[in-house]
């Protein structure tokens, strides 16, 4: 296992990181708190008292460990840029013990070449405690200190992945409700034009007339999309849809209405119920009926629709897109809090919503 290699352009922008006296404060405090600890260690080991050291020696020992500080500080900051950014390019994956073993071998080599130096000059020369000491302690509180930083690094990157991934997935239901929506409009004014068309002939009071419930569609379907409205608002839309497709239906369909007779401020995204009575006046055939039971039970609403089909439409798939682009919707709405279940038999085709408002 070979050691990282040092990446020059890191160790500049540590170099160019501005110095400023927090940094500073951190570094003599930090390398104040090494000599220390290094001190008290050799005192112990060696039984003596550094206080009764002449004070020039201390001074010099102190001064030159706060500068050395400076370096190890810039080595550990190098470094850790240096791990950041090959983590944010995903290279070497999974090194982080190679990555942590050859920072301990560049900080070994600062006081291999700085710190036993400075120990012989002052200690008039070096006993194998203070090989041990000298190459065990310093090394290990910065290491320490690499080990803080990059975990504090870990953390703000999960954060800024998991911040990233919420935006993703927002973007993306954002996008895809747009796409979904945008597929409702055009079908659905498709379907409104043909009952224009077939009503052209006729009196100008029924064309009128069904001109205005058109309005009253399209308004609602074009201003009323961003979010939440009214149960009740959402039933008059429905009921509008269905006047208008009552004037282009034949006069054999026998049509059965069921809404709730009391709501309480109940809320639902728009045009979740469309799809299912649209599907039910598109394919209504044989002995032709439609049922539309809608209800509320506390804080769940109820929606079962059933329409006559031809035998002929059992060999095909009933619904299409329209059926398929509610149940993504309701995905992404109502995870969780809906069921939709379709049964079809020779001649009946049932629709049944379950939804948590």
């Amino acid at each position: 296992m070979g050691m990282i290699q040092i990446q020059p352009t890191s160790f500049r922008k540590a170099s160019r990181l501005p110095w400023t006296g927090r940094r500073i404060l951190f570094i003599l405090s930090y390398g104040l708190l090494t000599y220390t600890i290094v001190r008290l260690l050799n005192d112990v080991i060696s039984d003596t008292r550094f206080w009764k050291r002449p004070l020039s020696t201390n001074l010099i020992e102190i001064t030159g460990c706060l500068l050395i500080s400076f370096i190890f500080e810039w080595l550990v900051t190098g470094f850790s840029i240096q791990v950041e950014e090959e983590n944010k390019e995903m290279q070497n994956p999974g090194s982080s013990l190679k990555q942590f073993l050859s920072l301990a071998v560049y900080l070994e080599i600062i006081v291999i070449c700085f710190i036993f130096p400075l120990a012989a000059f002052t200690d008039d020369g070096l006993q194998a405690y203070d090989v041990v000491i000298l190459g065990f302690a310093p090394v290990s509180m910065w290491l320490f200190y690499y080990s803080v930083r990059q975990g504090q690094s870990l953390i703000r990157y999960t954060y800024e992945q998991k911040l990233a991934l919420e935006k993703i997935t927002k973007d993306r239901l954002e996008n895809e409700l747009q796409y979904l929506r945008a597929q409702f409009h055009p079908h659905f004014l498709f379907n409104a034009l043909n009952t224009i068309y077939f009503q052209v002939e006729e009196s100008n009071t029924e064309a009128r007339y069904t001109i205005e419930k058109l309005a009253e569609l399209l308004r609602y379907q074009l201003y009323d999309q961003d979010n939440k409205v009214k149960l009740d608002q959402e039933l008059r839309h429905l009921s509008n849809f269905i006047e208008l497709q009552k004037q282009r239906s034949s006069e054999r369909l026998k049509l059965d209405l069921h809404f709730p007779d009391t709501i309480n401020n109940q809320f639902i995204y728009p045009l979740l119920l469309l799809p299912l009575v649209e599907n039910a006046f598109k394919y209504v055939g044989g002995d032709p009926f439609i049922k539309i039971d809608i209800n509320l039970v506390q804080n769940q609403l109820n929606c079962r629709i059933s329409n006559a089909i031809p035998p002929i439409a059992h060999q095909h798939k009933a619904g299409g897109i329209g059926l398929e682009n509610l149940r993504k919707r309701l995905a992404l709405l109502y995870p969780g809090k809906h069921q939709l279940l379709i049964e079809k038999s020779i001649h009946i085709f049932t629709a049944d919503l379950q939804l948590i408002l």
